[in-house]
């Protein structure tokens, strides 16, 4: 569940550090819909996997996968950023909601051209960050197995997994706040 965790951890990335995640989220304007998930999976899949490669860079062969074809890789992804970004800034501004309303309109009122390129570097270094030595292996094994898929297919089979397996566990709440689907 290596990809899971990494995915997961996105999600907290994406709720900025002072963020905090609405745990009961029931209300639209708090909780994310499963093509608000899509959208910033797919956005933000590029920065995801620059930040494995990065972290696991010390860690793989010279002749692996990242080594020799994860940039080109993360290119098909980002080719389809500009096509996810509304709807991913749309989670990512819900996500991002801090107690502090001044910061919370800041977000808002930041032009496409600067919030981009800060979510971008927020994922790729918290996604890193949370890589372990010894999940490499496997990291680079599953961006393997799905690299035939075409971008928007990984999108929506990494989407599915994640509002399928993200449900509170033991306790815990879920790491995003997914709204519950109608009945």
């Amino acid at each position: 569940m290596v990809i899971s965790r990494t995915i997961f951890a996105l999600g907290a990335a994406l709720a900025l550090t002072q963020g905090q995640l609405a745990h009961a989220a029931t209300n639209a304007d708090t909780c994310l819909s499963e093509a608000e998930v899509g959208g910033l999976v797919g956005y933000a899949l590029p920065s995801v996997i620059d930040g494995a490669m990065k972290a696991c860079k010390p860690h793989l062969s010279a002749s692996g996968f990242f080594a020799k074809r994860g940039p080109a890789f993360a290119g098909q992804y980002a080719a389809r950023k500009a096509v996810n970004w509304p709807i991913a800034k749309n989670a990512f501004l819900k996500l991002g909601g801090t107690k502090d309303a001044s910061m919370n309109n800041t977000l808002k009122a930041l032009p496409d051209s600067a919030l981009q390129p800060f979510v971008e570097a927020m994922v790729s270094e918290m996604v890193g960050g949370e890589i372990k030595a010894d999940q490499c292996n496997a990291i680079e094994r599953g961006v393997r197995i799905l690299s035939p898929l075409p971008a928007e297919n990984t999108a929506e089979l990494i989407t599915f997994v994640v509002v399928l397996a993200d449900k509170p566990k033991n306790g815990k709440p879920a790491s995003l706040p997914i709204c519950k689907a109608a009945s």
